[in-house]
């Protein structure tokens, strides 16, 4: 039995079928049928239903995969753990950070880090959403921090801080604020999207019976509702001082638009090979926040 093996056996069950493990793995197809046929042959034991339109396991084949996915996440992790060990100290670092994250939180961590680590860059990208989510799924930085993706299992998570998304409105529209919700669905609601071309529009956190207004930077949402062009929500850390100089209002008596939290973690792809210095970054922000 070999792990080449076993990930052939776990592509066709994940994909459906051979043709598509053949793609998803860029292994022939006839290749992938030897190696299954061997492991079975080694062990006299039947793992596909060869009479069925798709590749369905046999019920011996059920009960071995069972057992694979273990042996299959044991090895990816000694794989994982052999190329850490091989690679050498990173001249840099990639790191994407959720538009809404309050950096003015995370510097002193950065400046506390880097400062003994004086041969290694820092490249901080800001992405939203599904931006970010390219980003981590792409391996196109070494991890990011934002907030969760549950439809996305390839995911390694570690929670951090949360920050609290509060509803505002420009000041000057002060003398129409009632508890009807008519100015709102006046106003357009600002709705930050992400600028990936697989962006989904329907946010969560959109008014009902709003007119709507997209944008993928948060300081140009921000300027908008400043100026009285519509209203929305926006981390309380980036508004309190605009709150204080009596710029914005934020709209506390509409039970509709409530304020909300947003949990922030550290997100890394399961797959993505970390540098030693990049893993040591990871568990000093971890350990951080953990006290």
């Amino acid at each position: 039995m070999t792990y080449d093996q076993l990930l052939t056996l776990e592509a066709i069950i994940k994909t459906g079928s051979f043709k598509s493990a053949s793609e998803y793995l860029a292994k022939t197809q006839p290749s992938l049928s030897q190696a299954i046929k061997k492991l079975e042959e080694e062990y006299q034991i039947v793992l596909f239903d060869r009479d069925s339109y798709r590749a369905s396991l046999t019920k011996t084949g059920e009960i071995f995969y069972r057992k694979a996915v273990g042996a299959i996440e044991t090895f990816r992790e000694l794989e994982t753990f052999a190329k850490e060990l091989s690679k050498e100290n990173e001249s840099e670092i990639n790191i994407s950070l959720d538009a809404i994250c309050p950096l003015e939180k995370l510097s002193p961590i950065f400046e506390d880090f880097f400062q003994p680590h004086i041969t290694t860059s820092l490249n901080l990208n800001i992405d939203l959403l599904e931006g970010l989510k390219n980003r981590i799924l792409n391996k196109e930085v070494d991890f990011a921090i934002g907030s969760m993706f549950k439809d996305v299992e390839e995911f390694e998570y570690s929670k951090l801080l949360q920050i609290e998304m509060i509803p505002v409105i420009a000041t000057k529209h002060c003398e129409s604020f009632d508890e009807t919700l008519s100015i709102y669905r006046r106003i357009p609601q600002i709705i930050l999207t992400s600028s990936a071309n697989n962006s989904n529009k329907d946010i969560v956190g959109s008014f009902a019976g709003a007119k709507h207004w997209h944008t993928s930077d948060i300081f140009m949402k921000e300027q908008l509702i400043t100026n009285g062009l519509g209203w929305g929500r926006l981390p309380i850390h980036q508004v309190e001082d605009k709150i204080k100089q009596g710029k914005l209002v934020e709209i506390e008596n509409v039970k509709e638009i409530p304020k909300f939290n947003v949990n922030m973690y550290l997100i890394k792809n399961k797959t993505q090979v970390l540098g030693p210095t990049a893993k040591r970054l990871w568990e000093f922000i971890s350990q951080t926040y953990a006290k």
